[in-house]
Formats: C-alpha cells, structure tokens, sequence
C-alpha cells in the first residue's frame, strides 16, 4: 500500500533543465571543457561529485584551473546553479503538479523531494514555491553518500518520512534516478515529458508525460 510520495526536483517539479543547461554551457566553456551530448545524457539525474568525478576523469580543464580540487570545482558549479535559478523570475512549478499536491495532501499521503541537487539550490526551490505546505522536508546530495543511481536517496527520504521504501511512490524524469528508486524497492512512476529516448526507464512500473487527473488515478491504483 503507497502511504507516501517521493518526487524528484529538477525536471520533475520544476522546468529547470533549460536553466541547468545555460548555466552547464556557461561552467564548462569556462573551464575549457566541450562534453559530448552522450555526456549531458549521462549525467543526467546524477550528483555534481559523480559528473565531476567523471569529468576530471576523462577531460583536461584549462591550466589556469589545474590546481582546483573536486570540491572547488562543485561548489562553483553549486553557486552557478543557485544564481541560475534565483535570477530566472520565468521558472514555475511543472503544469498540474501543484494539483497533485494538493491532491495528495487532503488524502493523507506523505510528501518529501529527494534531488540530486544540493540544498542550497533545493531550498531555494523550496521556499519559493512554498513547498513546506505539502513536504515533509527535503533530502539532497550533499546529505547521502552514494547518489542515484544508487538507492540511498530513496531509502534515506523513505527513514525521514517514517515509512518502509515499498510503501513509497516515487516520481523521477532520468534513468539514474529511477534506477535509484527502483533498487530502493520503492514503485516508480517515470515523468517523460519531453519524450527523452535517450533516457532508459524500462524500470519504471508506469510512464507518464504530464500531471493531470487521468495519471494521477492510474499511479494511485
């Protein structure tokens, strides 16, 4: 029985990818980095260690930049990503999703976000769209370990909530993150808006391309 509702933040609630790519384009030329669109593809839903991990791994930065350590390179990008959204007066919560809070408040479900963001951003996120009438609060990648796709995000919003993982809906837009949910044993239900087919979500128990009613009775079932 689902007693709680996990959803993820970025691409999930909020339409901030188009914001995230300025800011990805901005970061990188700046440190003299051209990734690949398999790349962007593969960092998609994951944690700025992991991508940054990853990045160092196979691209040289400008030698300017040579000595900056992990941590430098995220907290830049960390602050870049704030700036991005705080400046951008357009981004709104995704259409239909503030009705499925409501929806899921007035019948009893439990609500927290589990993002790959770090809670800076989150927060921000929070306070301006004034989500601490649905949430329980929230769970970022700076307070996990292993980010999605493994499980611990899940199961670490799942212990905050007071529930068991498999009595979790969770609502997430990239492979990493339903990976994640699917591994924390939770039902994941797959938001592709955009119709993203570099993105596999073949684990997802159901796939869906916008918040309406019609979903809503179906992830419910």
């Amino acid at each position: 029985m689902i007693n709680a509702v996990i959803f993820d933040m970025d691409g999930t609630i909020i339409d901030s990818e188009p914001i995230y790519e300025k800011v990805n384009e901005e970061i990188y030329e700046k440190y003299g980095l051209e990734l690949s669109q398999e790349d962007h593809d593969r960092h998609l839903g994951a944690n700025l260690k992991d991508i940054w991990t990853d990045i160092l791994d196979r691209y040289q930065v400008k030698e300017e930049y040579a000595h900056y350590k992990l941590e430098d390179f995220m907290e830049d990008h960390i602050h870049s990503s704030y700036q991005g959204l705080a400046e951008n007066e357009e981004l709104e919560l995704m259409p239909g999703v503030k009705e499925w809070f409501e929806f899921l408040k007035d019948h009893g479900y439990k609500m927290i976000i589990a993002s790959s963001s770090y809670s800076p951003v989150i927060e921000h996120i929070y306070q301006r769209f004034e989500l601490d009438q649905y949430m329980e609060g929230y769970v970022g990648a700076d307070s996990i370990e292993n980010g999605k796709p493994a499980p611990d995000i899940f199961l670490k919003a799942a212990e905050k909530l007071g529930v068991r993982p498999e009595e979790c809906l969770v609502i997430e837009d990239s492979q990493h993150g339903v990976q994640a949910a699917y591994q924390a044993g939770a039902k994941v239900v797959a938001f592709n808006r955009a119709q993203d087919e570099s993105q596999d979500l073949s684990q997802a128990d159901l796939i869906i391309e916008e918040f309406n009613q019609e979903n809503l009775n179906k992830v419910l079932r």
